[in-house]
């Protein structure tokens, strides 16, 4: 699995949907190994988007970078990519300040499956309307095998019984070890509510909760004394949901 995130100038969202739908996603569907392309928009930052494609194998996702061909894709999405605020000041070989604006690079990250196939997963997402819900984990070193047997055992099982949840499973982020990422998939974002308002989620963190980072650890004993929300820090579990725009299965 693949996903590239891009943050997008509000603007022009409707022309860069266009465009990955009409010469984004036939590239891709032209190109060895890959399974399914979809754009998905964040439903809390709708600037946000981000191209989630699924391969056959690694070895084809890498033959996409090594052609040239990723990077060719990479070229009709800078033009709409959102200006950056910040600035970069430089100084020239004639020993004046030049002030250049910082450019804004797509960010990009390839993920290990377990247990699973990218094909078994393009077969659940409905391509009419999707929403896609992706909890971010940082374990304890160490921890990662006590975790898993929680999720396949206990976590997954429950899911399947909530309504409106159509599949889950996990990645391994392979540019951090410590980091694990809970992909849920659903048939509405009412289901999505439902599952977060009624409980249901945080009785399934607090089943994993001794093999998570130990600063979140303390937030959610302290949660529990004072009954509030207390903020922690970045590697407090982060929780984002998408919705899908536009995609293609490849068959």
């Amino acid at each position: 699995m693949r996903l590239v995130e891009a943050k997008i100038a509000p603007e022009l969202l409707n022309d860069f949907k266009v465009t990955y739908r009409d010469k984004i996603i036939p590239v891709l569907e032209d190109t060895t190994g890959c399974l399914f392309a979809g754009l998905l928009q964040s439903l809390s930052k709708s600037e946000q988007l981000v191209s989630l494609t699924l391969w056959q194998s690694k070895k084809n996702a890498q033959k996409y970078v090594d052609s040239g061909t990723f990077q060719k894709n990479l070229d009709l999405v800078n033009p709409y990519i959102e200006e950056s605020s910040e600035w970069k000041i430089q100084l020239s070989k004639e020993h004046i300040l030049n002030y250049e604006r910082v450019k804004q690079e797509p960010r990009i990250k390839s993920y290990n499956l377990n247990n699973l196939d990218d094909k078994s997963i393009s077969e659940e997402i409905d391509i009419s309307r999707n929403y896609l819900r992706v909890l971010s984990l940082n374990l304890v070193p160490g921890k990662e095998k006590d975790f898993k047997r929680i999720y396949y055992h206990e976590i997954q099982p429950e899911l399947k019984k909530v309504s409106g949840c159509r599949y889950s499973f996990l990645i391994d982020n392979t540019e951090d070890g410590d980091e694990i990422l809970s992909f849920t998939i659903w048939d509405d974002l009412q289901s999505v509510r439902q599952y977060e308002k009624l409980g249901k989620f945080q009785s399934l963190l607090e089943k994993i909760q001794h093999t998570l980072d130990e600063l979140y650890q303390w937030k959610m004993a302290l949660e529990k004394q004072e009954k509030a929300t207390v903020a922690v820090s970045s590697r407090d579990i982060d929780v984002s949901k998408f919705t899908l725009v536009t995609g293609k299965r490849f068959t």
